[in-house]
């Protein structure tokens, strides 16, 4: 058995961070009123969140929740991708933030690792609209960070909620009219040919609001063939309606026309020359370009005092090309369809005397690709080899439900039915190439049930269990054999989670929370890529992951503050054995640190500036199934710092930013079992930017 021991040290932090916290926060309970042994600043504001279907706070929530607010997210930042936002969460692994022809891959609490290229297993919702398709694959490069106002990530298998999903939410939304009036202007430049321009306005005039962000990127990249242009707009009208309604209409377009892919290279190239492209990669020109508008309709009204409901409808549309590093088929390229809706109605009333809240609603989308497939001909498009129409149909009902027991213990539980089907249909058969249409359905059923009890004011512990499963995508249904259509002997991943945790507020500048888990797999769904070209899936068995988080959150004073998000997991496979007959049992999962740390020393003021200084570790992991390439340990430091300039009535702001400052060796993206020992994509090296902002 390959394992790898955990740090002593490592485990001692935990044990204490999990103990201690507790403990600290019990004696600051038992002091006496307006003694918490720290000076008093202003109380904590309570976090919402609307992930979890019920507005709710994160403190009373049974689940592990977070929430990162725009100042996080936006200020002083390059604002490139979403990763930079995401890695301030535990349990959240954010990579391949370089390559954008390959796309962010997240990762939460071990589920997306897998993805070769996107997002797997991890539900993405931007203003209320899923990102994540009708058969579970999702993309980030329609999302604008410079846009993004609020996040906020559900961890842990909550397909309850939402369904067709094991490692959890991201729940994001764009800035709102509220938080105008403001009109700005922004540009950003860096190393590496980096360059970002940003126009951005919000205003609310009487019942009428609108919110609107563009942007242009242009990069060139740290490596070579690593050329990056795209174009965002995001946009939000939201009329009042009546005294309690609001009528929303939301829009994103994405123009991507040359997004360059570099590709993985083996240690020795990676060695050798870290800005160096993958041959076949230069050879065969591979790139992608995207285009795609997404226009969606949400309206919130109460039917009465006590009950609320919100409905929606969206519909997007894609056009994708990519060209991939070998000739036979090396040219992927469709027209997407993705529409759909739901509806969900929330009641407050009382139950045997008791407060309860509930939920219900349903969900409908549907997926259409026009699928087409042709050589690639030194980097053009040759004969085709592949004519598909696919078409994924998802359908799920929910409901969701808060009993308050007592003052103190309230009861959550959830039940999700999903209907999924999947269909092809061949359009190119010849004498060579026989008819591969099919289909394939499932009926899945998820269900969570949880506890929250308050020990003490702003003290909460809770517990949980919840089961989800996770449907092969598209993508990994495709044939081993070479073939279009169905591998049939793919089945979807299920998943089966316990998990305690605590949270609470000590005194009025900490917050904390800790949350430990287990969770069981079947049927893992994983990748293998056996002749260089394309990667494949097979179900594996069995698997296993278990962990600690932890974050703390401590504000010394209204300017300065710290925060740490610690990580400490293990991911094995209890059962897998390949199609070569290899037992890669005991083995530890590729791609996923077990250790990972995230902190943050920030002073604000916002008469004056700001300076912020970061730090991220990832312990090391392995690349492949057999745990023979491990990928070292890295740390990485960066640090902002900006200065407010007073023009009369408007604001002037300029920054600057280190990336990388102590200059480590590490890889951004680790290709998951690639084909002869290319697995690494080299990050870029100690970089710098500077912007300006200014604010009317």
């Amino acid at each position: 058995m390959n394992r790898r021991p955990y740090r002593h040290t490592s485990v001692a932090f935990a044990v204490a961070l999990a103990l201690g916290l507790p403990a600290y926060a019990q004696n600051m309970a038992d002091a006496p009123e307006g003694d918490d042994g720290l000076d008093t600043l202003e109380s904590l504001a309570p976090i919402e969140v609307q992930s979890l279907r019920l507005t709710t706070e994160v403190l009373t929530s049974p689940a592990a929740v977070d929430v990162t607010e725009a100042r996080d997210i936006q200020q002083g930042r390059a604002k490139a991708q979403l990763d930079a936002a995401l890695n301030r969460t535990p349990g959240v692994y954010a990579n391949n933030g370089s390559n954008f022809a390959q796309n962010l891959r997240i990762s939460i609490r071990g589920f997306g690792a897998r993805s070769a290229f996107g997002v797997r297993g991890v539900k993405v919702l931007v203003d209320g609209i899923p990102e994540t398709l009708a058969d579970g694959q999702a993309q980030t490069d329609t999302i604008d960070l410079g846009a993004v106002e609020r996040l906020e990530v559900i961890r842990g298998p909550f397909s309850a909620l939402y369904g067709n999903a094991t490692g959890g939410v991201v729940d994001i939304t764009t800035t709102t009219p509220a938080s105008g009036p403001v009109d700005r202007g922004e540009l950003t430049v860096g190393s590496h040919g980096y360059r970002r321009i940003e126009a951005a306005t919000a205003h609310e005039r009487g019942d009428w609001g609108y919110a609107l962000t563009a942007s242009q990127l242009d990069i060139e990249g740290y490596r070579a063939h690593s050329e990056v242009k795209k174009q965002q707009l995001t946009g939000k009208l939201e009329r009042r309606v009546g005294t309690t309604g609001t009528l929303r209409l939301i829009t994103r377009v994405l123009d991507a026309p040359d997004t360059l892919d570099p590709g993985g290279v083996t240690l020795e190239q990676a060695q050798s020359d870290r800005r160096s492209a993958r041959d076949a990669n230069l050879a065969f020109d591979a790139r992608q370009s995207a285009e795609q508008q997404t226009i969606g309709l949400v309206y919130e009204d109460q039917l009465a005092q006590n009950q609320s409901y919100q409905a929606n409808l969206f519909y997007s549309h894609r056009d994708f090309i990519q060209f991939l590093p070998f000739e036979d088929a090396g040219v992927v390229a469709y027209e997407r369809d993705f529409f759909g809706g739901g509806v969900q109605t929330t009641r407050f009333d009382t139950l045997f005397g008791h407060e309860n809240q509930i939920v219900a609603g349903i969900d409908a989308q549907i997926q259409r690709d026009a699928r087409t497939r042709y050589d690639n001909i030194a980097g053009d498009k040759g004969a085709l080899g592949l004519d598909e129409d696919q078409q994924a149909t998802s359908i799920g009902v929910f409901a969701q439900n808060v009993f308050s027991i007592s003052s103190d213990l309230e009861l959550t539980t959830g039940l999700r039915y999903d209907y999924l089907d999947f269909d092809i249909d061949d359009a190119f058969v010849t004498a060579t190439d026989p008819n591969d249409s099919g289909s394939r359905t499932y009926h899945e059923v998820s269900a969570n049930a949880g506890l929250s009890y308050a020990w003490a004011e702003r003290q909460r512990v809770y517990a949980n269990v919840a089961n989800a499963f996770e449907s092969p995508t598209f993508t990994e249904f495709a044939d081993p054999a070479g073939n279009g259509g169905f591998n049939s002997e793919l089945d979807p991943q299920k998943a089966v989670q316990y998990e305690i945790g605590a949270k609470g507020e000590i005194g009025n500048r900490t917050r904390y929370q800790i949350s430990a888990f287990w969770i069981d797999v079947r049927d893992e769904l994983v990748v293998f890529n056996d002749d260089g070209r394309r990667d494949f899936y097979q179900n594996s068995g069995k698997s296993r992951r278990q962990g600690l988080e932890a974050k703390l959150e401590y504000a010394v004073n209204d300017e300065l503050s710290a925060m740490a998000a610690y990580t400490l997991a293990d991911y094995e496979y209890r059962e897998f054995v390949d199609d070569g007959g290899v037992d890669y049992a005991g083995n530890a999962i590729p791609g996923l640190p077990e250790e990972r740390l995230f902190a943050e020393v920030a002073w604000r003021d916002s008469d004056v500036g700001y300076a912020t200084l970061d730090m991220r570790y990832a312990g090391s992991f392995y690349a492949d199934n057999a745990n023979t390439a491990k990928i070292d340990n890295a740390w990485i430091f960066n640090g902002r710092v900006g200065k407010t300039i007073d023009a009369g009535d408007d604001n002037l702001t300029v920054y600057f930013g280190i990336d990388n400052m102590f200059d480590e060796v590490y890889f951004d993206n680790i290709r998951i079992n690639a084909f002869g020992g290319r697995y690494y994509e080299p990050a870029p090296d100690r970089t710098f930017y500077t912007g300006l902002a200014y604010e009317l």
